[in-house]
């Protein structure tokens, strides 16, 4: 069994996912739950943690705990402040907030905004550190990245530093007009989008010929009417839904390119790429665990490894 170098915690607003990881990023035992940062009372945080790794702790004393994502929010464990744009490794690093409690040395990653934003500001956490992964991985120093979920982020890297991004709430809005509103009374029972069917292709049609900023609202509401007049059935419903929005995402993320690097989960992702390839845009995948990947490359400027 590799050593370990420290204890990456990526702990997101619904999620908690913490690897016992070895230098390249190699997992050598993990542990996941649905406990987000965001629903732990103040005071529960380090109590939460100690009960998921603290057999980590006690094999291996000393052990840094490297913490990314939500926890470092404002209503999270302990404010990390944002690190504004251009934004790169030693930036972040410089900014990490260090921790002395009882579990040891604990590490929170701060995100990033982007304060001139065009409409306004903007904002990541976590997604930060899972592109500094992607970059020590390939040892690339720039390019395009997308990172899919329910606040997509769409970031753009110059000489190795986040220049700009933008988010778009893609699956929260899919989520929301799904359960909450009158388009999910046509829909088929079990939740979400199928796997690419016809109404996915539909839905990525639709999205491609959106013009107008306003067009996007008009066709939603085509998920009702395709229904009402069976042009689609029941369980192509919400993946028209799914495609329209995520092809929508897409098109206006590439901001005219061709390429990008996809950073997300395996079922995602592949949704994702399936609709690059039918909007002619080429989604290629990041390497595994960029979360731990970008740890371990700010623990390095932070203690050397």
């Amino acid at each position: 069994m590799p050593s370990p170098v420290l204890v990456s915690v990526d702990w997101g607003t619904s999620s908690f996912r913490a690897l016992l990881a070895a230098s390249d990023g190699a997992v050598i035992e993990a542990v996941e739950t649905d406990q987000g940062a965001l629903g732990l009372p103040a005071g529960a945080h380090e109590r939460f943690l100690a009960g998921k790794i603290g057999g980590w702790l006690a094999r291996f004393p000393g052990l840094p705990i490297m913490i990314s994502g939500m926890a470092g929010a404002r209503q999270g464990w302990f404010e990390a402040p944002y690190v504004p744009c251009p934004a790169g490794a030693d930036d972040i690093a410089a900014k990490v907030l260090a921790l002395e409690p009882s579990l040891g040395r604990i590490f929170i990653v701060p995100g990033v905004s982007a304060p001139e934003a065009p409409g306004g500001p903007d904002v990541m956490r976590g997604e930060e550190t899972q592109i500094l992964g992607a970059l020590a991985a390939t040892r690339r120093q720039g390019g395009l990245f997308v990172l899919p979920g329910s606040h997509s982020k769409w970031v753009r890297v110059e000489a190795g530093r986040i220049v700009g991004f933008a988010t778009f709430m893609t699956g929260e809005v899919f989520a929301a007009l799904k359960d909450h509103t009158v388009l999910g009374r046509l829909m088929a029972p079990g939740g979400g989008p199928a796997r690419s069917g016809v109404g996915f292709t539909r839905g990525l049609a639709a999205a491609s010929k959106l013009e107008r900023p306003g067009d996007l609202l008009n066709a939603i509401f085509k998920t009702r009417t395709l229904g009402l007049f069976d042009a689609l059935p029941q369980d192509g419903l919400a993946d028209f839904l799914s495609g329209l929005l995520i092809g929508a995402e897409i098109l206006a993320g590439v901001g005219g390119e061709t390429a990008a690097t996809i950073i997300g989960s395996a079922a995602l992702s592949a949704r994702y790429r399936a609709a690059g390839d039918t909007l002619g845009i080429k989604l290629t995948p990041a390497p595994e665990n960029c979360a731990t990947l970008g740890q371990i490359a700010l623990l390095e400027r932070l203690e050397g490894l």
